[in-house]
């Protein structure tokens, strides 16, 4: 026949023994590991900590100690309201201007390298005519944009300003 229930129960309360000291090993080792992985952390967290403390204080050493650009000091000089409606200006035009080709007789500038010195001198004055309308334009936008701020500011009461 079969074991009989008392072999049976002995057996059950081995195995009980034997499988409970495994799993209070098994919950010292977890334990032992949350501790390393918990260290780990914290070394990783305070290394990046004191790298990125390290990477603020160079970029404001680099600030403070580089010489001002140009960009910069234009910026401080010229108002917020000027460069927006520049931005503004610049925007819209191209919006509506087409993009254009010059061609002088059957080839386009820049396509091909001039052959002759004549084709080379007007290619020349054409840069240079559109060169001067170019600036004559933005210095006439930038004539209205400031008589309508110096407008602006003139008709504000003097507690506005």
């Amino acid at each position: 026949m079969g074991p009989s229930s008392d072999q049976i129960e002995r057996q059950i309360v081995e195995m009980r023994g034997s499988m409970e000291s495994k799993i209070v090993e098994l919950r010292e080792r977890s334990e032992r590991r949350i501790r390393r992985v918990k260290r780990t952390a914290l070394i990783v967290g305070g290394a990046g900590a004191v790298v990125g403390v390290a990477l603020v204080g160079a970029f404001v050493i680099y600030r403070l100690t580089r010489p001002v650009t140009v960009q910069e000091r234009a910026r401080r000089i010229v108002p917020r309201g000027v460069t927006r409606g520049l931005r503004k200006a610049g925007k819209n035009a191209r919006g509506r201007i087409p993009p254009m080709r010059l061609y002088i007789g059957d080839r386009q500038v820049g396509e091909e390298r001039p052959v002759t010195r004549w084709e080379t001198i007007a290619v020349r004055a054409a840069q240079a005519a559109g060169t001067a309308a170019a600036g004559a334009i933005a210095s006439r936008v930038m004539a209205g944009m400031t008589e309508a701020m110096r407008g602006r500011l003139s008709s504000q009461p003097p507690d506005e300003r």
